[in-house]
């Protein structure tokens, strides 16, 4: 039996734990993947990409490819426009009875894709099986030891490690793996938060489900008309109608509204429940897959249990409405992975790894009630409900922090109601262009490995404060004056945020606002000795001298 130690092992190669893995390793952190399927997923799922995870995977040097592999986004007042390019798709959510009633379908949801004055990216239209091969190559490109068909069978906490078990499924060969830290993204069913007995909390099942993938050729019917998601109101067969890629789509229902003395739902039933909601006799259908599965709603209660910690759907499962589920699991796994490489090499204290938990929890439950009530309010036109509902671009790059990870005020939702992006501590540093040796940078791409330190030049004393406290603490931080390393020539930092004269904004690995200061003070080293100290759970170091 072999043995292996290493500082992070992540059950479950998806979406989250790839992008987990090449987090890990983007910070400098060795770790081993273990997924026990044997090669990355054939499924679509997943499609939407939005602009606060483009930022993260731009900043991992893969939105370009990302970008090429996916379907054009375009504005959703597109969709009635006939003869459309195959390659682009009007991001619009449509309620129709039938196929053919789409051009006058009803418009239930058109998020905007111009997200230019607040990301330097925009959402993506890519599938999950497009996806998870770029994470995987890249992780691995970086050093990340990728293993499939390969299962977790039982793991052991200890005071300074996990012992885990694994199992080669193709040699039967075992192996133990000595591991400072477990991410557990295994999924809706998830062994390891089964195995440390964190209950849920939702609405729970809303129904057995079943997905439909396959090839057609609807241009007789829509003309070139393209849409991402029309919800068929067919009372004969309700469900839901997505497109896939150029020349294949997925068609969703619940099993209960189809019973017909059997639940056998296999190619041929499910092609003739295809045709009768979409009301295509005559139309052919290449069925390539048949998925069922389980809609549900329920938000782990913890996200931690003792050195193992919970991710994407492990820890957060809920409708697909509004495309969050994957972009949730890639943000956990990119909260996360900063923290455990500021704990494994020496810069901050275990109690960070706390706020993963104070952080994530709440966004990832009232995520989890948008997508629910997202869900309902497609169904049913609740007025009410719609009310409730917060904009798709707020929830996206909107969403804000309240922990000990940050120094500044609480705020009593996640999620506000409406965009606000002005520095202040806990929400995502403000998109604005910089200059730097000639070429634009966005103060979203600043913060990638560490620290970053924004100010003025009247307020340079903070710059120097911050690279000398940084240094002494050996935590990863670059200071940057505007007017001398960034050119801000509208001035545009103290547009957008308000900062004062002297005043800085400091900025974490993952482009939150950890600290801000609205003018100079007297022993800036110390002001910042104390922030970093505190938002990283160091032990209180001794007083430095200015």
């Amino acid at each position: 039996m072999d043995h292996l130690e290493v500082p992070v092992l992540i059950v479950g190669g998806g979406l989250t734990g790839l992008s987990a893995a090449l987090f890990l390793r983007q910070q400098g952190v060795d770790c081993l993947l273990v997924e026990r399927h044997r090669d990355t997923t054939f499924l679509t799922r997943a499609s939407g990409i939005n602009s606060r995870t483009m930022e993260l995977l731009r900043n991992a040097g893969l939105e370009e490819t990302v970008v090429g592999r996916s379907l054009q986004l375009i504005e959703g007042k597109r969709w009635r426009e006939l003869g459309q390019p195959t390659d682009q798709i009007p991001w619009v959510v449509l309620r129709a009875r039938n196929l053919a009633d789409i051009k006058q379908a009803m418009i239930v949801e058109e998020p905007s894709l111009d997200m230019s004055d607040v990301s330097p990216t925009r959402s993506q239209w890519c599938g999950q099986d497009k996806l998870e091969p770029i994470l995987r190559d890249e992780a691995v490109r970086r050093g990340a030891d990728i293993r499939f068909h390969t299962q977790l069978e039982s793991f052991t906490q200890h005071a300074d490690h996990v012992e885990a078990l694994l199992t080669n499924r193709t040699t039967g060969e075992q192996t133990t793996v000595r591991a400072a830290y477990v991410i557990g993204a295994d999924g809706v069913r998830s062994r390891i938060r089964q195995a440390l007995d964190i209950t849920s909390t939702g609405h729970g099942s809303l129904g057995k489900a079943m997905s439909v993938l396959f090839k057609a050729d609807f241009e007789p019917v829509l003309h070139g008309r393209r849409f991402v998601i029309s919800y068929i109101a067919n009372p004969a067969a309700p469900g839901v109608l997505q497109t896939f890629d150029e020349d294949r789509w997925i068609f969703g229902f619940f099993c209960d509204a189809h019973r017909a003395g059997g639940d056998d739902f296999g190619p041929e039933r499910c092609e003739q429940i295809v045709r009768t909601a979409l009301d295509i006799p005559d139309i052919p259908l290449d069925i390539q897959l048949t998925q069922p599965w389980e809609m549900s709603h329920n938000v782990a209660d913890a996200y931690r249990g003792g050195r193992v910690f919970l991710a994407g759907d492990a820890a957060h499962v809920h409708p697909p409405a509004g495309a969050f589920g994957a972009n949730g699991g890639i943000q956990d796994g990119h909260n996360l992975a900063w923290k455990l490489a500021a704990v494994l090499n020496g810069w901050a204290g275990e109690e960070l790894l706390d706020t993963y938990q104070q952080e994530r929890h709440a966004v990832g439950a009232e995520i989890a009630d948008q997508a629910w009530m997202r869900h309902t309010f497609r169904l049913n036109d609740d007025g009410e409900l719609g009310a409730k509902l917060i904009d798709t671009k707020v929830v996206a790059v909107g969403h804000r922090y309240s922990s000990d990870a940050v120094a500044g005020p609480g705020y009593p939702t996640a999620i506000p109601r409406e965009l606000t992006l002005k520095g202040e501590p806990g929400y995502r540093v403000p998109h604005l262009w910089f200059d730097k040796d000639g070429e634009r940078v966005s103060s979203v791409d600043l913060a990638v490995d560490g620290f970053v330190l924004l100010t003025r030049r009247d307020g340079a004393a903070w710059a120097t404060a911050a690279e000398r406290a940084a240094a002494t603490a050996g935590i990863p931080l670059t200071a940057h004056v505007l007017g001398t390393t960034l050119t801000d020539p509208g001035d545009s930092l103290t547009e957008a945020t308000g900062l004062g004269s002297g005043g800085a904004l400091l900025i974490r690995p993952d482009g939150f606002v950890a600290w801000r200061s609205d003018e100079a003070a007297d022993a800036p080293r110390a002001v910042l000795t104390e922030v970093l100290d505190r938002i990283l759970a160091r032990p209180a170091q001794p007083a430095t001298a200015q």
